[in-house]
């Protein structure tokens, strides 16, 4: 086993890492932390007792089990409190609430399997909440069978357990994933390419044309979100009115969805402002849930990893001790 070995695991342990712990940053720290504790442990994997695969997985799964000790569940602003914004009122984020936050696409795209999973259902940000809400062993189990495509004898090395109790655990997962994350009809590029160009235009009618009747609208890290075009309309119209009519957007793809970058535009350039994604309504004819997050540090992890031109990004840094970028 050499540095290349393990680098070449780093983009499949990215996607078991997220979608376990619900957070990019949480995923990247602990992808690094599973390699260097198999680097340094490399002296005592044995070939002929598993697959090298196998071994790191196992030791990603334990890193992922004593990260979600501390933070078990990451939800959504609708997890937490019932519907509704007052339009024009400070928007005060909840920064002590752990959000469940999106990974570029470009990170389930390593191998054909990942990418024929990232363009069906199962990375779904709605897929990725329901997951937050189960026992860790259904959430692994899930995202090795049904993310990974790994076989039922290879999850039940990496989660050292049986194939039966693999089988049984995915059948629960499978069961809460399809009851609470229908997978609605897929939203047309051009729906959100006509979003992108009604927001840069700062069109607020245009706008409201596009989304659904009871469009979803949430903005983690505020805690507040609304149901219907009304409040969504008004609030947009705030918005433009508060930081201005000049937008630009670039287009990203997270967890398989269709998504914007969006950029305030002022003197001096276009400044970060928000990450949006979007699904489709069940007619997918209109946008259905708009998601957006202000973050800078989300912003820049999708200008590098999520640009639709360019979903692969490169890896970030490690350590001196083990770094696969360099490897």
């Amino acid at each position: 086993m050499d540095a290349s070995d393990l680098a070449a695991l780093r983009g499949g342990l990215l996607a078991f890492c997220y979608q376990m712990l619900g957070s990019p940053f949480d995923a990247e720290d602990a992808v690094q932390d599973a390699l260097e504790r198999a680097w340094r442990s490399r002296a005592s994997y044995r070939p002929d007792r598993a697959a090298l695969s196998t071994w790191v997985y196992r030791i990603a799964r334990n890193v992922c089990v004593d990260r979600l000790r501390e933070s078990p569940r990451r939800p959504l602003p609708r997890d937490l409190t019932a519907a509704g914004i007052d339009v024009g009122a400070p928007l005060v984020p909840a920064l002590d609430v752990p959000w469940l936050m999106p990974a570029p696409t470009g990170w389930w795209a390593d191998s054909e399997p990942e990418r024929a999973v990232a363009e069906a259902s199962g990375v779904r940000l709605a897929v990725t909440l329901v997951l937050q809400a189960l026992p860790p062993k259904q959430r692994g189990v899930f995202i090795l069978r049904e993310v990974l495509g790994h076989s039922a004898a290879e999850t039940a090395e990496i989660l050292e357990t049986t194939v039966p109790a693999v089988n049984s655990a995915l059948q629960r997962a499978k069961a809460a994933v399809a009851e609470r994350a229908a997978r609605p009809a897929p939203l047309r590029r051009e729906t959100v390419e006509g979003y992108a160009r009604a927001i840069e235009r700062a069109d607020v009618a245009a706008l409201a044309a596009l989304v659904a009747d009871d469009v979803l609208f949430e903005m983690p890290p505020v805690p507040h979100w609304s149901i219907g075009r009304e409040t969504y309309a008004a609030f947009m119209a705030h918005l433009f009115a508060w930081q201005g009519s000049r937008w630009a957007t670039r287009p990203i793809s997270a967890n398989g969805q269709h998504g914007i970058l969006l950029l305030r535009v002022d003197e001096e350039g276009a400044r970060p402002h928000t990450v949006q994604l979007f699904e489709a309504d069940a007619s997918g004819e209109r946008i259905g849930h708009v998601l957006v997050y202000r973050d800078d540090a989300l912003f820049a992890l999708f200008e590098r990893d999520g640009a639709v031109t360019d979903a692969g990004g490169s890896d970030p840094p490690g350590t001196d001790e083990f770094d696969p970028a360099r490897a």
